[in-house]
């Protein structure tokens, strides 16, 4: 009798257990730029009624209805144009992946937070059809780069969508690997924002494709690209160049940069946002720097013309809110708040007279990074 007590003992703390250990694999859980508990934390926000959670769930959907109903545009060839040269074709050409690629990521993550399914199904079709249509994605001109930044959003859905067992994947992953990771590596492998871009593209096709030897070089990438893009003072070295675009390619620059750092923390829980590495107290001095000339636009010292292009104009997309509303919640105490209240909810990624533009920090009042511990 008393080793069947014993017996029936280890069998409910066996169950306990188990139960436990599924509780903390799914709570931890990585869906490349999000993880399991930032999805239940944004639910509980909406759940409890709680703002700014409730308008930006509602901005969400509200978009994924919509997008419900929008044609998909996939491209048999895509290729282009730089926009230096020619910015109208540039913005032409850009727009049938880009589009569909926000659409995607935009229904996968209405799904992730309603549970409905013809979000999923859309969601999928997208993807499908990019899978099936395009054959070839050119490695010449900005076609890498745009791929990169604005393709990078049909991966971002493609893993919030991996855990609908309806959906045959097979297609999908070959395209991801036969014909986006070959075009993206070619902007990977620059040095200024094409390459932390490329790296970004890399990390979240890699960790959707559970390819974890890449991933693993991809972070190493990640911490190159931390070293040498990043000046003593905090200025981003290959972007303050541009010109009059100088402040905004700084944010271009920043802001693929941290997100990838977010995506290695949600897969393997290394912070590199922690300033007690060499690289959380890079980025933190190039956040803090650029702060400032946000906040003072006038002082920009790398270009002092009355064309500067100035951040916060409406009609290029509040930049760069989105950035400063995810570090606000990494770096809690960092002050970076004054400047976002009275623009939320932000979406975030959005350019040239409101149409979806790159992928990095988008949703970014929802769905705030979400770390166990926040660097200051």
């Amino acid at each position: 009798m008393k080793f069947k007590k014993i017996f029936i003992l280890i069998i409910i703390f066996l169950l306990i257990s188990l139960m436990w250990w599924n509780k903390w694999q799914k709570q931890n859980k990585s869906y490349g730029i999000y993880s399991q508990s930032s999805i239940d934390y944004a639910k509980d926000g909406i759940k409890n009624n709680e703002e700014p959670y409730v308008s930006a769930y509602k901005q969400l959907i509200s978009l994924a209805d919509k997008n419900l109903n929008d044609d998909i545009n996939p491209v048999i060839f895509l290729r282009i144009p730089p926009a230096n040269k020619n910015k109208q074709g540039h913005v032409d050409a850009s727009k049938p992946l880009t589009q569909d690629a926000y659409h995607a990521y935009t229904l996968s993550l209405a799904w992730k937070l309603t549970d409905k399914q013809e979000y999923a199904d859309k969601a999928k079709k997208i993807l499908d059809t990019w899978a099936k249509n395009n054959k070839i994605i050119s490695h010449k001109e900005d076609t890498p780069l745009v791929s990169s930044y604005g393709g990078v959003g049909l991966i971002n859905a493609a893993l919030l969508l991996k855990d609908d067992k309806s959906w045959d994947q097979s297609s999908f992953r070959k395209w991801v690997k036969t014909t986006y990771l070959p075009a993206i590596k070619v902007a990977r492998d620059r040095e200024n924002n094409w390459g932390a871009w490329g790296n970004l593209a890399s990390l979240t096709s890699y960790s959707y494709l559970e390819d974890e030897n890449s991933f693993q070089e991809e972070v190493k990438y990640t911490k190159h690209l931390i070293n040498t893009q990043i000046g003593v003072d905090g200025e981003m070295l290959k972007e303050i160049s541009r010109r009059e675009n100088s402040m905004f390619y700084t944010y271009f620059g920043l802001a693929p940069l941290t997100q990838s750092m977010y995506v290695i923390y949600n897969q393997t829980k290394i912070n590199l946002f922690d300033v007690n590495n060499s690289e959380g107290v890079k980025v933190k001095k190039a956040l803090d720097y650029y702060y400032y000339f946000v906040e003072h636009p006038d002082e920009w010292p790398y270009y002092r013309e009355a064309n500067l292009n100035k951040p916060f104009v409406s009609q290029d997309g509040n930049w760069p809110i989105s950035l400063y509303e995810a570090m606000s919640k990494v770096y809690s105490e960092s002050g970076y708040n004054s400047i976002l209240f009275k623009y939320r909810p932000i979406l975030g990624g959005y350019l040239n007279s409101g149409q979806p533009h790159h992928m990095a920090w988008n949703f970014p009042t929802l769905m705030k990074p979400n770390l166990e511990k926040a660097s200051q």
